[in-house]
């Protein structure tokens, strides 16, 4: 239990920066339940950058709640590098106008020639696909990659299906498959200050601290030694109900 209660820190919020945006509904959802629980359930899991800084790769909503919640330090756990593997998840959508506006976008040049590398993006209908290659969009793939979520994601429900968990799809639906950038490429967007599509990529993360409840009085305080010999006494009282499972679960999300 050493090793996670290492990994577990208390970092001042202005040190933690996001590498994807939010979805604004979910957050709604996000901060009003935490508001009214008054903890927050599971620990935000970060990476620790060259410069120092942490970047959020799990819990952009409720690192964000908990900063509009007035919050002057987040509850994390600091994943290794060796810990976690980056995908994406693939986006199910319904067809609409928005797909025939992005065919017509001049900036995006989409083509259904099957190259020798993996498509940035690849929109799968039943009887065709398209592929944006990232050659293709040169400096601007990061822009592209923005338009087309946004494109589907302010006119549609977006269901998120995991990597190999794809059904035969009817007239009706598209699925977006999206190449996922590396841990490189994520730093460097976040040292220009831009964030990546909301939820497309997914890190898949070993040994990650649930139900921790971490009281938002502890992360409201303001005086600094009072709030880290809060956090302490907080781990000390919790240390000894960590258990680690080895075996397989399975969680219902809502």
């Amino acid at each position: 239990m050493q090793e996670v209660y290492q990994q577990l820190q208390l970092v001042p919020v202005e040190r933690i920066d996001l590498h994807e945006d939010f979805e604004p509904s979910r957050l709604t959802k996000t901060q009003a339940q935490i508001a009214a629980d008054q903890f927050i359930r599971h620990p935000i899991l970060v990476v620790q950058l060259q410069s120092g800084r942490y970047m959020v790769i799990d819990g952009v909503h409720r690192f964000t709640s908990l900063k509009a919640l007035g919050c002057n330090a987040i509850p994390v756990q600091v994943i290794d590098e060796h810990k976690y593997v980056i995908s994406t998840w693939h986006h199910r959508v319904s067809t609409g106008a928005w797909w025939q506006n992005l065919q017509q976008d001049s900036a995006l040049p989409w083509t259904t020639e099957v190259r020798q590398v993996t498509p940035f993006i690849t929109v799968c209908q039943r009887q065709q696909e398209q592929y944006l290659y990232a050659d293709d969009l040169g400096q601007s793939k990061l822009a592209a990659w923005s338009k087309v979520v946004a494109s589907y994601s302010n006119n549609c429900a977006v269901e998120r299906i995991a990597q190999g968990e794809i059904n035969e799809l009817s007239d009706e639906v598209m699925l977006l498959k999206h190449q996922p950038l590396d841990i490189t490429e994520i730093e460097a967007v976040v040292a220009r200050g831009e964030t990546v599509p909301a939820g497309v990529t997914r890190f898949n993360i070993s040994g990650r601290c649930l139900n921790l409840q971490v009281p938002l009085h502890i992360l409201t305080e303001e005086a600094t030694h009072v709030r880290m010999m809060k956090w302490h006494n907080f781990l000390d009282n919790k240390i000894n109900s960590i258990r680690c499972y080895a075996e397989k679960v399975f969680l219902v999300e809502q």
